[in-house]
């Protein structure tokens, strides 16, 4: 039985990832809490199939994708890589999540509110701010599974389309989660148990990528960028309580 509730998590998850871009880590893994089910087999299974799923989205989108900005993202997530595998091995993530539950909930929050309106804050962010989000996406990621949520917050706040935000964080998950994934697997964070559970979810993300690309598609997109602000106040609170 608990086996069944970890792939019936792990698909919604892939869900969430295909309808809006991000978020499956900070849906899946306190789920996965609290069935008591091992943090570490837990990420490792969240991070191989962000990656899987990230591989179809960005084909899907590759045309807006801005591949300089992706370098910039990715090195600074290659940097951030090796301190997330600390966090998790030797150290206490709960004032972490914490501190960027909040973080999320403030921003999503203000842009929420003030998504019709003149923003009275216009924060001018140079191409070397690429380096900081992408160190930040690293730690994440490699700790919590959760590498696209600051990719999120740092392209809405640069004012990305939809559809270059889209791109570029499809991209970036491919890049950086193919590195996470080998760092996990080389930190021991992979078992059997892992495998045995992959091999069982993996061919039932073909029926659950085309939902979700359905669901997607019947969003309107100027609807979207509001749609994300939600989500990550709703992230933000489940980072605060898990």
């Amino acid at each position: 039985m608990t086996y069944f509730l970890v792939v019936l998590i792990a698909l919604f998850g892939a869900l969430m990832r295909t309808i809006f871009g991000f978020g499956e880590a900070l849906v899946t893994m306190p789920l996965l809490a609290l069935m008591t089910f091992n943090i570490e087999s837990s990420t490792a299974i969240i991070g191989a199939l962000g990656l899987i799923v990230a591989i179809p989205a960005a084909m899907k989108y590759k045309g807006s994708i801005d591949y300089s900005v992706l370098k910039r993202l990715v090195i600074g997530s290659i940097l951030g890589i090796p301190i997330g595998i600390l966090i998790i091995k030797l150290g206490s993530p709960q004032i972490i999540m914490k501190i960027l539950g909040i973080f999320i909930i403030v921003y999503g929050t203000y842009n929420l509110y003030f998504i019709n309106k003149k923003n009275p804050i216009n924060f001018k962010m140079g191409d070397k701010y690429d380096y900081l989000a992408g160190i930040v996406s690293g730690i994440l990621g490699s700790s919590f599974n959760s590498h696209g949520v600051p990719i999120v917050v740092y392209g809405t706040a640069k004012k990305w389309d939809i559809f270059k935000l889209r791109g570029i964080l499809q991209g970036h998950f491919i890049c950086v989660g193919s590195i996470v994934v080998l760092s996990q697997i080389s930190s021991g964070m992979w078992s059997m148990e892992v495998v045995k559970l992959l091999l069982v979810i993996v061919p039932l993300l073909l029926v659950v990528i085309p939902l979700g690309n359905w669901i997607s598609s019947k969003i309107n997109s100027a609807h979207f960028i509001k749609y994300v602000y939600m989500i990550l106040i709703l992230f933000g609170a489940i980072l605060l309580i898990k």
